[in-house]
């Protein structure tokens, strides 16, 4: 794992940086359509047992289709910050192009929008310059970027031998 000594917060995305579906599906079969990637839980083990501030800011369209239920969804994520010892979460349900009422929005909270990442950050009372987002695809980049803090790829951060953007 790579971590840059100044960092106090890392911030992750959840799908495909901390957990896999366990269907084999691309995104969610289900709220509980999930496990966590191999090494995952343990090395953000070694970050909470350092001191190290840990986060989620997830993106979940599936909500915004009809896909997945809100509350659902929401306990699950839930589960998962529980068993990472992960302090702050936020998750995003709203998409452009939704066709579940109420749910379409551009807002900035949705990746790539900063709204999640400035929420999570307020929350913890770390600096923009002490913060670390982990992500997998470039909507996490660049609400890393917008939110004025650090990016790193998943698979560099992890360590992963494999590739897969």
């Amino acid at each position: 794992m790579n971590l840059p000594s100044h960092v106090k917060l890392v911030i992750f995305d959840v799908d495909g940086t901390l957990v896999t579906t366990k269907s084999g599906a691309t995104f969610r079969k289900a709220a509980d359509d999930w496990q966590w990637l191999p090494s995952r839980l343990a090395k953000i083990a070694m970050l909470h047992l350092h001191g190290i501030k840990l986060a989620i800011a997830s993106n979940q369209g599936g909500v915004a289709f009809g896909y997945l239920d809100p509350l659902e969804i929401r306990h699950e994520l839930m589960v998962m910050a529980s068993e990472g010892h992960i302090a702050f979460v936020e998750m995003c349900f709203s998409h452009p192009e939704a066709t579940r009422p109420g749910y379409r929005d551009n807002s900035p909270r949705r990746k790539p929008g900063p709204d999640m990442l400035n929420e999570i950050i307020s929350a913890s009372g770390e600096a923009k310059q002490d913060t670390l987002m982990v992500g997998d695809r470039p909507e996490d980049e660049q609400a890393a970027q917008n939110a004025g803090v650090a990016f790193m790829w998943a698979n560099e951060f992890f360590g992963d031998k494999e590739i897969d953007q």
